[in-house]
């Protein structure tokens, strides 16, 4: 169809774009658009959207490998147990034995499960984050605790 895009989400599911109403895109001069979503369907693990006044191939296609995105505070709560990435994101990483292990710098999203990339000065530690090795989050005080995996 005319003036459709494909849109690579950060949601495991892509269907999930379906529950919004808007998608906000941010302009080169700091402006925000709003456009309100159409429909979505979902192909291949990619969402197909169509949003209100994009209408054919040309105006689709000057959006491409822009960055739409929805407001936070629209986005449903995590279940427990799970959370954000951004809110991870520069936790500071405790073993359980109360060793400081370093910083949470990235999460790697793998198809088995998620991996956190921590690091400090001297080393970087890939932690499955399963509940095997990640024994508390802590969100308020910004700290995560972590079972150290036999060999790491």
């Amino acid at each position: 169809m005319k003036g459709e895009l494909k849109v690579q989400t950060f949601s495991r599911n892509p269907g999930d774009l379906k529950r919004y109403i808007h998608l906000y895109l941010l302009e080169a001069d700091g402006s925000v658009v709003k456009f309100q979503l159409e429909w979505v369907r979902v192909h291949n693990r990619i969402a197909v959207v169509k949003l209100a006044g994009l209408n054919d191939r040309t105006q689709a296609e000057e959006l491409k490998d822009q960055l739409l995105w929805v407001r936070k505070d629209q986005v449903p709560e995590p279940v427990q147990g799970e959370y954000f990435i951004s809110d991870l994101l520069g936790m500071q990483v405790f073993s359980d034995s109360g060793e400081v292990i370093g910083k949470l710098m990235d999460v790697l999203e793998l198809p088995a499960h998620d991996v956190y990339q921590i690091q400090n000065d001297k080393r970087e530690y890939l932690i499955p984050a399963v509940k095997q090795f990640i024994v508390d989050v802590n969100l308020e005080q910004h700290i995560m605790i972590v079972r150290i995996p036999e060999g790491l």
